[in-house]
């Protein structure tokens, strides 16, 4: 039994080595769907697989001491290049997962802002636009409806009581009041907003989706970054234009417009799988994207 043992412990370290590098072997035969594997461990496989077989007690027998100091060397120098190469792909790595975080936070931004206004163009005109070039010319159309509101009411003197007295008005009708009370418009405003009359305002202006979302003010006070509209409509690191479809759908009866945007050159490695970044569907009635934030 204690020779049986001793002869099982010659060949331990052959059985382990070999079962490494068959395992590192088959690993990047198989490959990953989102990620290659480095070609530093196809060698590393290959590396012990042959140091495997170098180290069973039969082959050691017959080397001679001038082929085992070069194969001393040999592995030594094969050693150094393989910590050297595993230290660069970590360091590629790492620049990579860093400038993929990078553009697809760019190509995430960009997506976000042309759902909003696609969002903003359904409502005004109850569809979704199928052109980037008609939509950037509705950026800039006073089009999009905001309350005006100057003055507030109270429980003496309430809306509804105030509209049947006449004294809730457009801003259309500011200057001929005015002039009926012996003020200037300018006067008879400043009343109304430091609620020193009876009149209020209440109207609808019309502003463009770029002033109420795109001007650079509103984007900073919302904490993100300038949309410069000529270039909103392209991947920010390819250059490709965004890839646009629309269509309709039947929802309980009812044809419901869709919008489909995709990235036309998703960032990643060559010859792998990439996740293209989008937003919507043309089978399915709404606008969600498929990033996680």
């Amino acid at each position: 039994m204690e020779t049986l043992f001793k002869e099982f412990n010659k060949y331990v370290v052959s059985v382990l080595l070999f079962a490494a590098g068959l395992g590192f072997f088959i690993k990047y035969l198989g490959g990953d769907d989102v990620e290659s594997q480095p070609k530093a461990m196809l060698v590393a496989s290959l590396a012990l697989i042959f140091v495997a077989i170098i180290a069973l007690p039969v082959v050691l027998e017959k080397l001679s001491g001038m082929i085992y100091r070069v194969l001393t060397i040999v592995g030594s120098i094969a050693a150094i290049w393989l910590g050297y190469e595993v230290f660069y792909s970590v360091d590629e790595e790492i620049e990579f997962r860093e400038k993929k975080a990078r553009v697809d936070a760019q190509t995430i931004q960009a997506l976000k802002d042309i759902r909003d206004a696609q969002d903003a163009y359904l409502e005004i005109n109850g569809f979704f636009c199928n052109n980037f070039d008609t939509l950037q010319a509705f950026l800039y159309a006073e089009v999009i409806p905001v309350s005006f509101n100057m003055g507030s009411f109270n429980d003496t003197l309430p809306e509804d009581a105030s509209r049947e007295m006449g004294l809730v008005l457009t801003r259309a009708e500011l200057p001929q009041k005015a002039a009926e009370l012996g003020l200037t418009e300018d006067e008879f405003v400043d009343l109304i907003s430091m609620d020193s009359t009876t009149y209020k305002v209440r109207d609808v202006i019309y502003t463009s989706f770029y002033a109420e979302n795109f001007d650079p003010e509103v984007r900073s006070a919302k904490k993100l970054p300038r949309v410069s509209v000529d270039s909103l409509w392209f991947n920010p690191l390819s250059g490709e234009r965004f890839m646009l479809e629309t269509s309709t759908t039947d929802v309980g009866g009812v044809n419901m417009s869709t919008i489909l945007v995709k990235d036309p050159t998703p960032f990643g490695r060559e010859k792998v799988k990439k996740d293209t970044l989008r937003f919507g569907s043309l089978t399915d009635a709404h606008t969600d994207g498929n990033w996680r934030n």
